[in-house]
C-alpha cells in the first residue's frame, strides 16, 4: 500500500463554510498539514493558478460552477487535467455516478462520511495512481502512441490489454476510437459494438457509436443510441443538444424543444450551448424558437455574433424593425464589423428604408472597401434611386 504523503497540498471546494470547515478538520486529523479552501470553481481555479495543488476535495452541488463543471475545467486544463479529484456529494442516483465517472472523477464520497472513510478513500486513489495495474500500465502507453499518431502500435498493446480483461468496454472502444482516426468507420462501429455488448452502461461508447452512425446518415440508429446514453446519464447538456438536433432532422420539433429544454435547464449559464441551440433551430427553418435560443444566449454575454445570427432570424419573419435594433446593439459592441453593418443594411433595405440602407452599406465599405457583395448591393441601389 502507498504511504500517503502528508505533506501534499489539498483543495477543498465546496460553497458551505461549516462543510469546508468539517472536511478541512478531519484532514487534519488524518495528518494532512497543507489545506486550502474555495467556496465555488472559479474560485478554485484561481486558486490552482496560484498556488500548487496536489489533491482536490470538492463538492458536487454548488453555485455559480457545480462540481461537475469544475471537474470539467481541469480535465480539460493541461496544467490541472492530472491531479486526483475527490468528489463529496450527496446524490446516489446511478445517473450521478456515471456523470462523474464521465468526466474522469478519480473517485466519490457520500455525505455524510467521517474522517477514516475520507482517508480511506484518498489513499485509495493514491494507490491507483502509484501502483497502476497490468491493464492500466499497457492502456497509459496505448495512449501515449495514439496520441503520437502510432495506431498500429497502440492497437497491438490494447489487445495484449484485452488477453487481460476480455470483456473490457473501456478497451474496445479505445480500439474502435483509433480505427475510426484511421478513417475505418466499419472496423470502428464493430468495437464500440462489441463494447456496447460487453458492457451497456459504459457511455462513452453511446456517444461514439451516435457519432458515427450520425456520419454514416443513419439518424435513426443514432437516436436510438444517444437516447439509451442521456436515459444512463441524463445530466449532459450537449449529449441533450444533440438529441435536439437529431429530433429536428426528423422533423420531430416536439422532441427537439424537450431535448433542448433539458440541455438549458442543465446548464442555463452556458452561451455557447444556447447560441448552438439558436443555430440548430434556424437551420431547421423553426426561426422563432431560433430567436428565442439567441435572446437567452444574449442573456447570459453579450456577443456580436449572436446579435448577428438573432437580426437574420428577425428578418427572415418580417420582423426587419426588430432585427435593426439588434445589429444597433452590436455595433455598440463592435463599432468596425462590417458584416453588421451590411447586414444592418439589408434589414433597412427590407424595411423599404433606402436612406438608411445606402448610409449602412457605405460604412461596411469605409471599414473594407474591398467587400463585395456590398459594393455591388450599394451600386444596384443607387442605380434604382
Amino acid at each position: 500500500m502507498t504511504t500517503a504523503n502528508k505533506r501534499m497540498r489539498i483543495l477543498i471546494v465546496d460553497d458551505m463554510t461549516n462543510m469546508r470547515r468539517t472536511i478541512r478538520n478531519m484532514l487534519r486529523y488524518v495528518g494532512y498539514e497543507f489545506i486550502s479552501e474555495a467556496e465555488n470553481g472559479e474560485m478554485a481555479i484561481k486558486k490552482m493558478t496560484s498556488e500548487k495543488v496536489d489533491f482536490v476535495v470538492c463538492d458536487w452541488n454548488m453555485p455559480v460552477m457545480t462540481g461537475i463543471e469544475f471537474l470539467q475545467k481541469v480535465r480539460e486544463n493541461e496544467k490541472f487535467k492530472d491531479i486526483p479529484f475527490l468528489m463529496v456529494t450527496a446524490e446516489i442516483e446511478a445517473s450521478h455516478i456515471v456523470q462523474a465517472a464521465e468526466t474522469d472523477v478519480d473517485g466519490y464520497i457520500i455525505k455524510p462520511f467521517v474522517a477514516k472513510t475520507l482517508e480511506e478513500k484518498i489513499n485509495s486513489i493514491l494507490e491507483k495512481r502509484a501502483n497502476p495495474s497490468d491493464v492500466d500500465k499497457l492502456v497509459d502507453k496505448a495512449i501515449e502512441y495514439t496520441n503520437n499518431g502510432m495506431f498500429k502500435e497502440a492497437i497491438s498493446l490494447y489487445e495484449h490489454a484485452l488477453s487481460f480483461n476480455p470483456k473490457s468496454a473501456r478497451i474496445r472502444h479505445a480500439i474502435g476510437q483509433i480505427y475510426e482516426k484511421m478513417g475505418m468507420d466499419d472496423k470502428a462501429l464493430q468495437y464500440y459494438e462489441d463494447a456496447y455488448k460487453n458492457n451497456p452502461q459504459y457511455i462513452k461508447v453511446h456517444q461514439n457509436m451516435g457519432d458515427l452512425y450520425l456520419k454514416k446518415g443513419n439518424t435513426e440508429k443514432a437516436a436510438e443510441v444517444i437516447e439509451k446514453a442521456a436515459k444512463i446519464s441524463p445530466n449532459n447538456p450537449q449529449r441533450q443538444a444533440q438529441l435536439g438536433k437529431i429530433y429536428l432532422s426528423k422533423g420531430d420539433v416536439e422532441k427537439a424543444d424537450s431535448a433542448f429544454k433539458a440541455a438549458i435547464g442543465i446548464d442555463p449559464k452556458n452561451a455557447g450551448l444556447r447560441t448552438e441551440i439558436g443555430e440548430a433551430y434556424l437551420n431547421s427553418g423553426q426561426d422563432d424558437k431560433a430567436a428565442d435560443a439567441f435572446k437567452g444566449s444574449l442573456n447570459v454575454v453579450e456577443s456580436v455574433h449572436v446579435y448577428n445570427r438573432l437580426g437574420i432570424a428577425l428578418r427572415r419573419k418580417g420582423r426587419y424593425r426588430d432585427a435593426i435594433d439588434e445589429y444597433k446593439k452590436a455595433v455598440r459592441l463592435d463599432p468596425e464589423d462590417e458584416a453588421i453593418y451590411y447586414n444592418m443594411g439589408r434589414a433597412y433595405l427590407e424595411a423599404n428604408m433606402k436612406k438608411e440602407a445606402i448610409s449602412s452599406f457605405k460604412k461596411a465599405l469605409e471599414i473594407d472597401p474591398n467587400f463585395k457583395e456590398c459594393k455591388e448591393m450599394l451600386q444596384s441601389l443607387e442605380q434604382k434611386t
